[in-house]
């Protein structure tokens, strides 16, 4: 399930370095359950929140003298999860709410829809990104912990992905995921750079974005779509849309 939400605000709206940071913080004061936040999915030591959102669809500039980046007054995301409760206390609460925080602009709930789930039989597909897709290693040298990014070319990036995958599944339905996800850069796959947080406590993620061939079961294609592939989806990363299915001259 997704929903598209639309935001509008009297001026242009302002965000500064980092600011997925602050569309995060809406979403969770939207969801408004403390057991997500706090808690949310299980499986081993990992904890998964079990959503994902896109990048702002409108598309903005950035200030090099003044360091942010201003968006239209009107900006619009997507929001994706296989729990569906998630993205209907998600709505529901966006109804309700006057006027909202989105770092320092005052914004309001112009239109919430529940986007139509595309249909697909087959099982193989082509998707795009909404927003960048990252998966790393971490590890210790010199005593200093050092973070590895992988490149959608990379084997490992398909093995993290799949891992990732088969954990929320497995913290979602309490039995063992069956199923394994082969994905394929098409064409021309880039590199994006992304900070995170604000407030001089950020870090630098590196993704990728572009268009990717997803071949497994369908019932699972549909739940990666949902979820996310990667890591850090609840901090929008990850998220990917139906492109369509994948023919014979395709494969």
């Amino acid at each position: 399930m997704r929903i598209k939400l639309v935001f509008s605000c009297e001026k242009n709206i302002i965000l500064p370095i980092g600011f997925n940071e602050a569309i995060q913080g809406l979403i969770y004061r939207l969801i408004n359950d403390k057991w997500l936040h706090n808690e949310g999915f299980v499986f081993d030591k990992y904890k998964f929140k079990m959503f994902v959102f896109s990048e702002i669809l409108e598309k903005g500039h950035f200030n090099k003298e003044a360091n942010y980046f201003v968006f239209p007054p009107k900006i619009s995301i997507i929001v994706s999860s296989p729990v569906d409760w998630i993205l209907q206390d998600l709505a529901k609460n966006a109804l309700f709410s006057k006027v909202l925080n989105l770092h320092k602009n005052k914004i309001i709930l112009k239109e919430v829809a529940v986007l139509p789930k595309r249909q697909f039989t087959g099982n193989c597909v082509i998707v795009k990104t909404l927003s960048p897709i990252e998966v790393h290693t971490t590890f210790m040298k010199n005593g200093i912990k050092k973070t590895h990014y992988y490149s959608a070319y990379d084997n490992e990036f398909s093995i993290l992905i799949n891992e990732n995958l088969n954990k929320k599944w497995s913290s979602l339905y309490k039995k063992n995921c069956p199923y394994e996800l082969q994905i394929i850069p098409i064409g021309k796959n880039k590199e994006k750079i992304v900070r995170f947080g604000m407030n001089g406590k950020s870090i630098i993620i590196k993704g990728w974005v572009g268009f990717l061939k997803l071949q497994s079961q369908n019932e699972f294609i549909r739940f990666a779509i949902d979820a996310g592939l990667g890591s850090r989806n609840s901090q929008g990363f990850g998220m990917v849309e139906f492109v369509r299915e994948n023919d014979e001259n395709n494969k």
